[in-house]
């Protein structure tokens, strides 16, 4: 009796680890299919069976933060990492949204643990070391906080502005959701810098007024005497933030910059008189990179394309913004996402093309 109830304890124990790793495989499926729903559901059945198991524990967290749940993700990663503190990629998702939510010691003590375990892993120290320069520059701001909103600024003279900018977020933030579908829940930092600390942090061109990397930066030279320009780099660094927020990837550089520039209100019918005067059109295929590259000439064209192009969409009456970001998330080719509205690349690119 004593061998048959072993017997079957062992072929039980044999039949959960097999369920495991079939659910720990689905989890991960769902998740890369963009179903955060799906995977957190899948996870917290697999971990019923094995509770302490640390890659379930990162599935789950991931599957967190695929919902917009940040504050629940942060949890969960800690306590992967607390069960298995070499589990690399945990650590590198912790930071990343600790750091997108402003928590910026939080990012740079899980990097440093990290690196004890991984010390070549170049991704963790070159992280490490801009979250390190960031938090030199940022030790003496000082922040606003609104809602979903940061806002740090440097000094007293900073300190209207930096109430502005929660103003004007925070509108924006409304229009930019209402016409996209989507209203994302992660806190969004936003950073007002002088002209001198912008350039040193982010490295931009000259032509640049701002920037997002997770964050918004913007030089706030002369901001109080043109408070429409504020409002206006403000809005298009929040569009690009958004975007982030609903399509972490695989939205092309120039549909990212013309819905920035729709939404801060850039003037369309200047942009096709430039583009017919002295425009020297450039294939959309070709502006789906970074435009930093680019000298002021080249940037002004592809930025008026970009937001021709976006146009075009815009003018559809009820155009799925949402379902159409989703696919670009989800690893489909922009041409291809694009046919299933009826458009093509020529149908965008007739706004300009010669």
């Amino acid at each position: 009796m004593t061998a048959l109830c072993l017997t079957v304890l062992a072929l039980a124990s044999l039949h959960a680890q097999s369920s495991v790793t079939e659910l720990n495989d689905a989890g991960w499926k769902a998740l890369r299919d963009g179903n955060g729903a799906r995977a957190e559901a899948i996870f917290s059945e697999a971990l019923t069976l094995r509770p302490n198991d640390p890659v379930l524990v990162l599935g789950s967290g991931a599957a967190a933060q695929a919902q917009g749940h940040h504050r629940e993700a942060i949890l969960r990663l800690q306590r992967a990492l607390d069960l298995e503190p070499r589990l690399t990629v945990a650590s590198k998702l912790l930071g990343q949204i600790a750091y997108n939510e402003g928590e910026i010691d939080l990012a740079i003590r899980t990097h440093e643990k990290a690196l004890k375990y991984a010390p070549k892993d170049p991704e963790l120290s070159d992280r490490l070391d801009a979250w390190r320069r960031d938090a030199e520059v940022h030790h003496s701001f000082e922040e606003v906080r609104y809602d979903r909103f940061r806002v740090m600024f440097e000094g007293r003279a900073e300190q209207s502005l930096a109430a502005q900018a929660t103003t004007v977020l925070t509108s924006a933030f409304f229009r930019i959701g209402e016409k996209l579908g989507e209203y994302p829940s992660n806190t969004i930092v936003a950073i007002l810098y002088t002209e001198k600390q912008f350039r040193d942090i982010t490295r931009a061109p000259e032509w640049s007024d701002g920037q997002y990397d997770g964050r918004i930066r913007i030089p706030v030279a002369g901001a109080s005497q043109k408070p429409e320009l504020f409002a206006r780099v403000l809005t298009h660094e929040l569009t690009h933030a958004v975007l982030a927020s609903i399509a972490p990837r695989g939205v092309p550089t120039w549909l990212n910059e013309g819905l920035a520039q729709y939404f801060d209100g850039t003037d369309l019918q200047a942009a096709r008189q430039r583009m017919k005067t002295l425009g020297r059109p450039t294939p959309l295929r070709n502006l789906e990179r970074s435009f930093m590259q680019l000298n002021a000439a080249d940037a002004q064209v592809a930025y008026d394309e970009s937001l021709l192009a976006a146009g075009v969409l815009f003018d559809r009456p009820g155009f799925g913004w949402t379902r159409l970001l989703h696919r670009l998330a989800d690893g489909q080719p922009f041409g291809d996402a694009i046919e299933s509205f009826g458009f093509s690349y020529a149908d965008l690119e007739a706004s300009f093309a010669r």
